[in-house]
C-alpha cells in the first residue's frame, strides 16, 4: 500500500472495483480477453493478432504521454471501438457472479470506513471503467452493493479512466469537495494520477488484502 495524499478530513471514498475490491487473476484476464476476442471476431482476425494491435495502441499512448498507461477501453477506442460499443460489449459479455462470491471481510472493512475515520461518517462511491450495471453486479456478487451510494460507470460520462469526469461526477453526487475525497485503486496511472491532479487524496493498493488494512491504516 502506498499513500500519495490523504485528506485531513475524508468525506468520501472513491473506490476502483476490479483488482481493488477483489483479487481474482482469472476474472481480470477474462475481462480483457473477452473484449479482445470480440473485436477479433468482428474484424476477422486471430486473437493473437488482435492482442498485438491492442498492445501497440497502449504503447503508442504511453510513448505520447511520458510513459503513462491507459485503460483497455481507451486503447480499443484508438482502434475505432467507440465507448458506446465498449459499454454494450461489456454489458453483454461480462457476468461478475460467475467468478465472484460474497466477501464478509470486505463488507466489514467497508462498513468500518463508512462509519468514518475519527468518528466522522464517510460516503462510499465506486468508479469503474465497466458499465454502471456491471459495476453494480460486481458489488452485488461481493455482497457489498448496499454500502455504496452510487457506482459511476463508463456509461455515466462516456469517459474512460484516466479522465477527470468520472471522479468529478462521483464527488458531486457524494456532495463532497474533491479535496475531501480519497481515491483508492490498484493502478496509479489509471486510478490515482487524475484524482491527485484534482486535489483528491490517493492510495495505491495491491489487491483486496491492502483494502482490508485501510481502516487501521487511516485511524
Amino acid at each position: 500500500m502506498t499513500a500519495y495524499r490523504v485528506p485531513e478530513t475524508i468525506g468520501a471514498f472513491l473506490f476502483d472495483i476490479d483488482g481493488t475490491l477483489y483479487s481474482h487473476d482469472g476474472y481480470m484476464r477474462f475481462q480483457q480477453d473477452v473484449l479482445i476476442r470480440e473485436l477479433a471476431r468482428i474484424r476477422g482476425k486471430t486473437y493473437e493478432a488482435m492482442v498485438e494491435e491492442v498492445e501497440r495502441s497502449r504503447l503508442e499512448h504511453a510513448t505520447a504521454n511520458a510513459g503513462a498507461k491507459t485503460s483497455l477501453g481507451n486503447a480499443m477506442a484508438a482502434l475505432g471501438v467507440d465507448l458506446a460499443t465498449s459499454v454494450a460489449w461489456r454489458t453483454r459479455l461480462i457476468t461478475p457472479s460467475a467468478f465472484l462470491k460474497p466477501d464478509p471481510a470486505l463488507r466489514q472493512t467497508l462498513s468500518r470506513l463508512a462509519a468514518g475515520v475519527a468518528g466522522r461518517a464517510a460516503i462510499l462511491m465506486a468508479v469503474t471503467n465497466n458499465p454502471r450495471s456491471t459495476g453494480e453486479a460486481t458489488l452485488e456478487a461481493l455482497g457489498v452493493r448496499d454500502l455504496f451510494l452510487r457506482v459511476i460507470g463508463l456509461d455515466d460520462t462516456m469517459k474512460s479512466k484516466p479522465a477527470a469526469e468520472p471522479y468529478l461526477l462521483a464527488a458531486s453526487l457524494a456532495g463532497t469537495a474533491p479535496e475531501a475525497c480519497l481515491s483508492i485503486g490498484d493502478r496509479y496511472d489509471v486510478d490515482l494520477a487524475i484524482p491527485l491532479q484534482l486535489g483528491m487524496g490517493a492510495i495505491l493498493v495491491n489487491g483486496v488484502a491492502d483494502v482490508y488494512a485501510l481502516p487501521d491504516y487511516l485511524s
